[in-house]
């Protein structure tokens, strides 16, 4: 059985990822039935484009109540890019519910002057639960890839596992529990990205 599996529902750089894992010669698969992501270990939600698009996707693959299921179970799941905002509430960018397994919600970017949106390239995050696993071998000047127009911002500080400064302070990393989530793209982010993936694959 693979040690990490990520979810095909249509949407996503399934093969970036793969890819990565293989790297650091962590057995990884893509899966896409609800049979299989009930017998993965760990799980990768992956996310690009548009909140709505992405919720509609994994709603019309069937694949949402297998999710679900599988964060309930206690075992790790990571959102990454929209990925992680598809863990949310909701997001302002549309109407759809997120999957709601953290209490926090994704809002558009400010308005200011001389602010270009999207907030896209390599970016210095700091980690605000360093001891946290995911963290693992990630110093406070560690960075990564950003490519999104939207932000998160959650309801308790104790979700917020990283923060990242641009247009004043977002999460670019939550959590609760088992669940966690990454605004950046850890599988463009080189060795830190394979750092962190590293990390998940043995939490």
């Amino acid at each position: 059985m693979a040690e990490v599996s990520i979810l095909n529902y249509g949407i996503g750089n399934t093969g970036s990822i793969v890819n990565m894992f293989r790297k650091l010669r962590v057995a990884a698969s893509v899966v896409s039935t609800p049979e299989s992501v009930s017998e993965a270990k760990r799980l990768v939600l992956p996310g690009i484009g548009a909140f709505d698009a992405c919720m509609d996707a994994l709603q019309r693959s069937g694949l949402r109540d297998s999710v679900l299921e599988f964060a309930a179970a206690g075992r790790s799941l990571l959102g990454i890019c929209v990925g992680m905002q598809m863990l949310t509430l909701g997001s302002e960018e549309g109407d759809m519910p997120g999957l709601g397994l953290i209490r926090a919600y994704t809002r558009r970017f400010p308005a200011l002057a001389g602010l270009r949106i999207p907030h896209m390239g390599w970016d210095t995050v700091r980690w605000v639960i360093p001891e946290h696993p995911l963290a693992g071998n990630l110093t406070h000047d560690s960075r990564f890839y950003f490519v999104h127009s939207f932000r998160v911002r959650c309801e308790s500080a104790a979700n917020s596992l990283a923060v990242c400064a641009y247009g004043g302070e977002f999460s670019a990393a939550i959590l609760s529990g088992n669940i966690a989530g990454v605004q950046f793209h850890p599988e463009k982010s080189h060795r830190f990205g394979l750092q962190l993936l590293n990390n998940f694959s043995t939490t």
